[in-house]
């Protein structure tokens, strides 16, 4: 089969979206902060590809992002430091709703790529191949997310679900068993 995530439902701290917030979230270990949400990406916005396509949806040629041209821009290795700004290929560092590239072209200064969706990939054994990382984001507005992020968007430490400390609260997975 594919490689999945192992069912977790409000297991440990794992960010989970039982009762139909905006995205996954958790009670937070810090005293002062009772919740937030997680920092997990939306799947699909192809955040964390690492892939080499390096050709837009039109078919021009991406320009090197540590180039600076024909196109003049600060999203460079050393601004971005960990969104992967290699060769030329797509990426999307700054949350865009899909990889993207600086053209070559003088005339078009950016387009999207044309980045395969892991998701949606299916070989002759119907196996789709998706990195970890690939795989650790949320579809929707989360609830059906299983994935192990357990810190919060303000960088805390994620309570868990089963602990009463430092914040009482209902969402447990005795009452939310299939959260």
């Amino acid at each position: 089969g594919s490689w999945c995530l192992p069912d977790k439902y409000l297991e440990e701290n794992y960010c989970r979206n039982p009762d139909g917030d905006p995205r996954p979230w958790c009670f937070t270990t810090s005293s002062t902060k009772r919740w937030d949400f997680c920092s997990i990406p939306r799947c699909g916005e192809g955040i964390a590809y690492r892939g080499t396509v390096a050709v837009t949806e039109s078919g021009k040629t991406c320009q090197s992002w540590s180039s600076q041209t024909p196109h003049k821009h600060n999203r460079t290795p050393d601004n971005y430091p960990c969104k992967g700004l290699d060769n030329n290929y797509c990426r999307n560092p700054d949350n865009e709703r899909q990889p993207w590239c600086y053209t070559t072209d003088p005339e078009t200064r950016w387009e999207y790529c044309s980045v395969p969706k892991c998701s949606n990939a299916s070989g002759p054994s119907d196996e789709a191949v998706i990195p970890p990382d690939e795989e650790d984001c949320y579809e929707g507005d989360g609830s059906s997310y299983r994935g192990v992020t357990s810190e919060t968007i303000s960088g805390k430490k994620c309570q868990a679900w089963s602990s009463m400390s430092p914040h009482v609260h209902q969402k447990t997975p005795q009452t939310f068993p299939n959260a």
